[in-house]
């Protein structure tokens, strides 16, 4: 069974690593496709069996990437069994209980495509010390967010086109409750800050600008922090911490969902705050 996964970059001397390692241990590093948008700051330099696609750093727009993307991955399984498509700070895990690797998942487990259940990683300020990113990261945090935005269908065996933003794309969302993308955009404060400086310095075509396309990406410092360190903060003092269980969110957002000129919309507003189980932290 032989798995190809891909990333889009910028510049992610933080990420990049991480993604690399996680991914390598499990297919291989000859076998993870990074498409590279004119990295100057030596990230994607030395990166061994890796294989790096330069395109030029033009102005980003949504679109052109995500049909860079989508053409990628279908060209990429005429040669591979599986592709796996993700963002440089998400990481699709499988239930450890159940699985030794992301690797023996795909050995054993049969699908045309999966959508993963989605948690944002998160740094509570007034508990948690910085990442010390030599060492393991889940094992540093405590804390995740579900959100029904990031239930992506990451991992497929068969064409998808994916809408721009990879939330949505031709297919209904096929869950399987054993299998998650965890975001590592806010699981530190100090990581988190510097990546959005890089963010909002990136210039952004017309059409991605006037359809709100990456606005997360041009978030001032207030709403980038509250959103992102201080409601979670909020939630887990007001709210309380639920079950790491998500029977009902996933039903809801199968219900939910909405076509529109082919694509399958889930919705974006579910959320709960779950504390990650232990047997996950060794994932990476």
């Amino acid at each position: 069974m032989k798995t190809a996964v891909v990333t889009f970059v910028y510049n992610e001397a933080v990420n990049l690593p991480i993604w690399t390692r996680y991914y390598s241990a499990n297919f291989g590093a000859k076998n993870l496709f990074v498409v590279d948008r004119g990295s100057d700051d030596g990230s994607t330099t030395n990166l061994g069996d890796v294989n790096v696609i330069p395109i030029p750093r033009d102005e980003f727009d949504e679109y052109r990437k995500t049909g860079f993307i989508n053409s990628l991955c279908r060209a990429l399984l005429y040669v591979y069994d599986t592709v796996i498509y993700n963002d440089c700070d998400e990481l699709v895990v499988p239930d450890l209980s159940m699985y030794a690797n992301l690797q023996d998942y795909m050995e054993r487990r049969e699908f045309e495509y999966v959508s993963c259940i989605g948690l944002n990683v998160l740094h509570i300020l007034s508990q948690e010390d910085p990442l010390d990113l030599e060492s393991p990261i889940l094992a540093q945090r405590k804390y995740a967010m579900f959100g029904s935005n990031q239930c992506k269908a990451s991992v497929t065996r068969v064409p998808l086109t994916w809408a721009p933003g990879f939330h949505c794309c031709d297919r209904p969302p096929n869950f399987d409750p054993n299998l998650y993308l965890f975001h590592n955009k806010w699981m530190d404060y100090s990581c988190a800050m510097q990546r959005q400086k890089v963010n909002r310095g990136s210039a952004f075509s017309q059409r991605t600008s006037e359809q709100g396309m990456g606005a997360h990406w041009r978030y001032n410092t207030e709403r980038f922090v509250r959103e992102g360190f201080f409601d979670p903060l909020n939630w887990a003092t007001t709210r309380g911490v639920s079950p790491f269980e998500f029977s009902t969110e996933l039903a809801s957002i199968s219900t939910s969902v909405s076509e529109i000129a082919g694509v399958f919309y889930v919705p974006m507003n579910i959320q709960k705050l779950v504390e990650i189980p232990d047997h996950l932290k060794a994932a990476y």
